[in-house]
Parts: structure tokens; C-alpha cells; sequence
């Protein structure tokens, strides 16, 4: 996303906990340090559990398990902050993932956009197929039909307008 908005010579601020590129900034989304009603567009792709090692920061929302409601609660924070930063009637993209762990399934997009629908309107919902993920593979496949799980093959993505 940084790079297309630089080749469109937009102006665009990169934050993240775990800062693996030099033009990213070591941020928490729970408090962004951008003036209210100053930001034309955000894009964000969150943790939607904490299956994965999103980052060694002690409060990195992806520590957190979608099956406990702090997980949400603490998402809410960053759309409340996305909410206050965003300018009126300017647009938020939220990509994020549901879970298949252990033989359950948590909704997490559809639970995350119930909170999102407090503070924005929606705008158009996206599914975003996965390539070259690692479970479109024999083992995942054989793994699926044996335990009966759908490979779980997109995220979503949310397009909404602050309210």
C-alpha cells in the first residue's frame, strides 16, 4: 500500500509495532500521533489472534486470543482512533483474517465489524483470496478432509466511511 501511494505522490505515514522497514515508524494504533480530522484515508491489516508472532512488544494486540473479548475490545480502541484521526466522510480499509484453530472457527472479520459499524458506515466488504499461502498444500488438504475444515483461502476487507 505505501509504495502505490508513493508512485501516486500522496503523502503517507507507515505505522507498526514491529518495524521491519526503515520508512515505517514504531507505533501503536491505540494512539496515533496524528491531529483529529486530519487524515484523508487509512489502510490497516490487523492481528485476528494471536496464532501468529506478530511482534515481542508486551502490548501487541496479536498476543491477544479472538476467542477472549479483550482482543475486540482492544480493536475497538484502534477503530476509535482511526475514527478520530480520519477527516469527514474520508474512508478506512480494514483487512483482517477469521481463525481455524483446533477445531473451531471464529468469525473474527464479522465480529470486528460489528464493532466498526459504532463509528463508521459501510462502504462495500471485499473478499481478498490468499496466494501462495502455506496451508494450499497436500499436507492442508489431506488435514481438511480428515478433521472436516475448510481451508480458510481470504481475508476480508472492509471499506467504510467515517460516519
Amino acid at each position: 500500500m505505501r509504495n502505490i501511494a508513493k508512485e501516486l505522490n500522496r503523502k503517507v505515514i507507515g505505522y507498526d509495532l514491529n518495524v521491519v522497514r526503515t520508512d515505517i515508524i514504531k507505533n501503536d494504533a491505540r494512539n496515533i500521533p496524528l491531529a483529529d480530522n486530519s487524515v484523508d484515508f487509512v489502510f490497516i491489516d490487523s492481528p485476528y489472534s494471536d496464532n501468529i508472532k506478530y511482534s515481542n512488544d508486551k502490548n501487541c494486540i496479536g498476543k491477544i486470543s479472538c476467542e477472549k473479548p479483550d482482543f475486540f475490545d482492544e480493536l475497538e480502541k484502534v477503530a476509535k482512533e482511526i475514527h478520530r484521526i480520519l477527516k469527514p466522510n474520508k474512508v478506512v480499509s480494514w483487512l483482517i483474517g477469521d481463525q481455524w484453530l483446533k477445531r473451531k472457527f471464529t468469525p473474527t472479520g464479522f465480529l470486528l465489524y460489528q464493532r466498526l459499524e459504532k463509528y463508521f458506515e459501510p462502504m462495500d466488504t471485499i473478499c481478498v483470496t490468499r496466494h501462495n499461502q502455506t496451508s494450499n498444500t497436500g499436507l492442508w488438504h489431506n488435514r481438511a478432509r480428515r478433521f472436516n475444515f475448510y481451508l480458510r483461502g481470504f481475508k476480508h476487507l472492509f471499506i467504510m466511511k467515517k460516519k
